[in-house]
């Protein structure tokens, strides 16, 4: 892993030992602190480029606190992409499918999810760009078919939901029942 990254206005080399060197965006040299000039700002340091001369390169922090910080910033792009497995909780997921509609207007994700009480697949579904969408919980151990109330009711996005559980016993959820609570 040989990575460059730009953060407040100076290049990082980060080496495969997770090594952090500051570079001069000019020049691609090792920027050096100053220890020549009294600071006046207690908080930072200073780095300078053996070539510029004229030119120094103010850090928002101490050294140390900015190397620190340059390592955290970098490895917090890998941190949010990956999956959350909450262990203080109940819900580890073991299987996740997103689809669009063909006129990709809609989505739908199943997430399938192995908790406390079981197996349970969750269903959101609504139109994209929208902030509400429906959420379906089917929980096959329990034999339950249900869907979060403070969201769309599921009818609002589909005409009619049916869950068949292995022992043949069946949950539907069409426009006919959608006063009815589940």
């Amino acid at each position: 892993m040989f990575e460059k990254i730009i953060i407040d206005g100076v290049h990082w080399y980060i080496s495969s030992s997770r090594q952090v060197q500051p570079l001069c965006p000019i020049h691609n040299l090792r920027l050096t602190k100053d220890t020549s000039r009294r600071r006046i700002i207690i908080y930072s340091d200073i780095l300078l480029c053996a070539d510029c001369p004229d030119k120094n390169y103010p850090l928002p922090r101490m050294y140390d606190k900015q190397i620190q910080y340059v390592l955290d910033k970098f490895d917090s792009k890998s941190f949010k992409n990956m999956k959350i497995i909450n262990l203080d909780d109940e819900a580890i997921p073991l299987a996740e499918t997103k689809l669009p509609s063909k006129d990709e207007k809609y989505f739908i994700t199943a997430l399938l999810t192995k908790s406390k009480v079981g197996l349970r697949l969750i269903i959101y579904a609504g139109e994209k760009g929208s902030s509400e969408k429906s959420q379906i919980f089917i929980e096959p151990e329990i034999k339950r078919l249900s869907f979060d109330q403070k969201n769309l009711h599921p009818t609002d996005v589909f005409a009619k939901v049916e869950a068949t559980f292995k022992d043949g016993t069946k949950h539907i959820l069409s426009g006919s029942d959608r006063d009815a609570s589940i």
